[in-house]
């Protein structure tokens, strides 16, 4: 029945006048589709853009801030992307506090020390408590697993007053 029922929808959609580009986009699309699914079940890391660079735009290691903390991610050399979308040379920011331990071959995990920008965010406001503080940012793809090689900014330190 199944079959039939799969075999009525072909036949239906054959009858279409459909452009034959509109059939290679879509065999294009679930190939990409397909691939997507293997790299995120098999871990595989997405090789790095060439020259991909982030850092901080308005801190700097050693400065004194108050809380909440205004930080502004800067990137040179790819693109952003919402996390999901699998788009060449993209990806999205991940600002890690206070050092946390994270596996850079694996997505990174949402906590209060790993902060997912995923919606594409280039800036935050974060709230720390007064003290010494480190702060590093790292570029990831479309699923959070960092790029390979690693594009992750120095770690610096603030002091929040």
């Amino acid at each position: 029945m199944k079959k039939m029922l799969a075999l009525a929808v072909l036949a239906s959609l054959a009858a279409l006048p459909a452009h034959a580009d509109s059939w290679k986009d879509l065999k294009n699309a679930a190939k990409q589709q397909a691939s997507d699914k293997a790299a995120e079940e098999l871990g595989l890391a997405t090789p790095a853009p060439a020259n991909a660079k982030v850092y901080f735009i308005n801190l700097k290691d050693g400065d004194t801030v108050s809380s909440p903390v205004k930080v502004l991610f800067g990137l040179s050399g790819a693109g952003v992307a919402p996390a999901g979308v699998n788009k060449e040379n993209t990806g999205h920011h991940h600002l890690l506090i206070d050092s946390p331990e994270v596996d850079l071959t694996k997505p990174l995990p949402a906590s209060d020390q790993v902060k997912h920008f995923g919606g594409g965010q280039t800036e935050t406001s974060i709230e720390l408590k007064p003290g010494k503080h480190t702060l590093q940012l790292v570029f990831a793809d479309w699923k959070h697993q960092p790029f390979n090689p690693s594009v992750q900014s120095e770690k610096i330190t603030i002091t929040v007053k």
